[in-house]
C-alpha cells in the first residue's frame, strides 16, 4: 500500500512539474497565424501543385515548421526558388521554415512556398482545403486554404 501512495505521489509531482510546459506549448500553438493561404488548381494531367500563405508568429520564441500535412496530399513539401547560373531553380528546403519571434514568413510565388504531391482529385476553383503546419516546439497550427484557378478571369468587355 505504501508503495501505491508513493507511486501516486511521484506521478502527481511529475505531472504538476510538467504542467507549465504544457500550458507554453498549448499557448504557443495560439501564436501562429496563417492569412491569405492559397493553393492552385491543377493542368489536366498533373498531380502537384502550389500553395502560398503567410505565417506570423506573434510568440516571443522562435520556432521552425517541420513538416505539413492535409488531406488532400501524402506528400508536402516546403520549396525555394533559388537564381543561380542566370536560371531560376526551384529546390527542396529540407530543414523546415524558421519562424522568427514576432515576424511573419511570406510563402509567395518566386519565392518560399509549399508543394503538394500525388493528388488524386480535381481541384475546383473556390473550394477550399485543410492543411496543417507542425513547428519544432510552438505547436501545430491548421488553416483552410482557397483553390484559385491557374486560368486567367475574363477580361469585363469595354466600352468606348
Amino acid at each position: 500500500m505504501k508503495k501505491f501512495i508513493s507511486l501516486a505521489v511521484i506521478l502527481a509531482a511529475q505531472f504538476v512539474l510538467l504542467q507549465p510546459v504544457l500550458s507554453v506549448q498549448a499557448e504557443s500553438a495560439h501564436k501562429l497565424h496563417v492569412s491569405g493561404a492559397y493553393i492552385r488548381t491543377m493542368p489536366p494531367g498533373r498531380t502537384t501543385t502550389a500553395g502560398f500563405l503567410t505565417i506570423a508568429n506573434h510568440g516571443t520564441a522562435d520556432c521552425k515548421v517541420i513538416s505539413a500535412s492535409s488531406p488532400l496530399s501524402n506528400r508536402i513539401e516546403f520549396h525555394e526558388h533559388l537564381h543561380s547560373d542566370g536560371m531560376m531553380r526551384m529546390r527542396p528546403v529540407d530543414s523546415g521554415i524558421v519562424l522568427p519571434a514576432g515576424e511573419a514568413v511570406i510563402f509567395k510565388p518566386g519565392g518560399l512556398h509549399i508543394m503538394l504531391f500525388n493528388i488524386e482529385q480535381a481541384l475546383v476553383g473556390g473550394d477550399t482545403t485543410q492543411l496543417q503546419f507542425n513547428t519544432d516546439h510552438c505547436g501545430s497550427v491548421e488553416f483552410s486554404a482557397e483553390v484559385r484557378s491557374l486560368k486567367a478571369a475574363p477580361m469585363a468587355k469595354k466600352h468606348h
